[in-house]
């Protein structure tokens, strides 16, 4: 399976095998997000594509992810600095194998990411990135699916099962490692947090992934239940505070069954998408709207659409050129311009690692 679609939809293998709908006109599109680096590295026909992003301020952003996304062959991780002026490669530790997925920087001398088939986590100390933790894998691999970090002493690295089997719940907290396996935290996926103390996340059931909404108090994990809730498949959550929490997902495991769910601070209620697409990762667009990543998945044609919901609840959409795909956004501190990460196509075979800009990023 490539993962580069098991990194953006999180789907089920039937799922993401579903023909993609028809789409109905286009509608007006927002400010359009251009490309600012395609680089390739690595073998000729190696699937390059950076999986996340994470920003902390105008001269400092992490692009990370691998050499080869396509599962084809392990590959080597990759990362990408912006410095206010330019996105450089940077050294990451020898010998790795594997690309890296899921990020997070509480500072910008604090930033952590993990590979995707469970083997590490790697820490940005603000000099150089180590390596932070390793674990031993076998078979397939393990996945890891996220991290939410708060220091260097607080970190949160999840591994819900999903495509492969999760390495499940681990948390730093001062130099010890606990690992959590009681539901249903140990199913978690992904989180967001409005603190320590307060954190959303998605993850897997009893009987499926990505099934429940799960909510941390800075004591103990419990399940979220609303009939808002119901009867579907998460891709995504963003915490934007204790009243204002979303959920991208999916109905009923379908591809192209596209829900939103928004938590107000009391409960939860599901908000429309206007078209049929997968929807994932939700992050703010500085205005109180979101910008998600959408995008159609069959056998043999993905589309990708960036999606913006405005505030009053108004939506437009972005197409990208066919053949690339868009696995993270980010905004940038303080202003309403955002970075965005994922792939493009090579005429000479594989990928680029690909970043786009929306607004004044320099």
């Amino acid at each position: 399976m490539n993962r580069r679609i098991a990194f953006a939809t999180g789907l089920t293998t039937a799922a993401a095998l579903a023909l993609a709908a028809t789409l109905p006109a286009q509608a007006a599109s927002p400010p359009p997000w251009r490309i600012v680096s395609q680089r390739h590295f690595g073998a000729s026909d190696a699937y390059n594509g950076l999986a996340s992003v994470v920003v902390t301020g105008r001269n400092n952003a992490w692009a990370l992810g691998g050499t080869d996304l396509s599962g084809a062959t392990k590959g080597t991780p990759l990362a990408e600095h912006w410095n206010g002026s330019n996105w450089q490669r940077a050294a990451l530790p020898a010998g790795l194998s594997n690309e890296l997925g899921a990020a997070s920087a509480p500072r910008g001398n604090d930033v952590w990411a993990a590979s995707v088939l469970g083997e590490y986590v790697l820490h940005w100390t603000g000099a150089k990135w180590v390596v932070a933790r390793k674990w031993k894998v076998s078979g397939l691999s393990e996945e890891l699916t996220g991290v939410t970090a708060f220091s260097a002493s607080n970190v949160w690295v999840f591994g819900g099962p999903g495509a492969y089997p999760g390495l499940g719940t681990w948390h730093l907290h001062g130099t010890t490692w606990t690992h959590l396996t009681t539901a249903p935290a140990g199913g978690i996926t992904a989180a967001s947090a409005v603190s320590a103390r307060n954190i959303w996340a998605y993850g897997a059931s009893t009987t499926a992934p990505d099934a429940i909404i799960a909510h941390y108090n800075g004591t103990t994990w419990r399940q979220v239940t609303s009939p808002a809730l119901s009867n579907l498949q998460f891709t995504g959550i963003v915490a934007l505070s204790a009243a204002n929490v979303w959920a991208t997902a999916i109905k009923g495991g379908i591809a192209n069954k596209p829900v939103l769910v928004h938590f107000n601070g009391t409960r939860w209620q599901r908000v429309a998408v206007p078209w049929p697409l997968n929807v994932f990762r939700a992050t703010a667009d500085g205005q109180g709207g979101l910008w998600i990543v959408g995008d159609t998945v069959s056998t043999s044609t993905q589309r990708t659409y960036v999606l913006h919901r405005s505030r009053s609840g108004a939506w437009s959409r972005y197409l990208l050129p066919a053949g690339s795909g868009l696995l993270s956004v980010a905004r940038i501190p303080g202003t309403t311009s955002a970075w965005a990460t994922g792939d493009t196509p090579r005429s000479a075979g594989g990928g680029y690692a690909a970043i786009w800009a929306h607004g004044s990023v320099g």
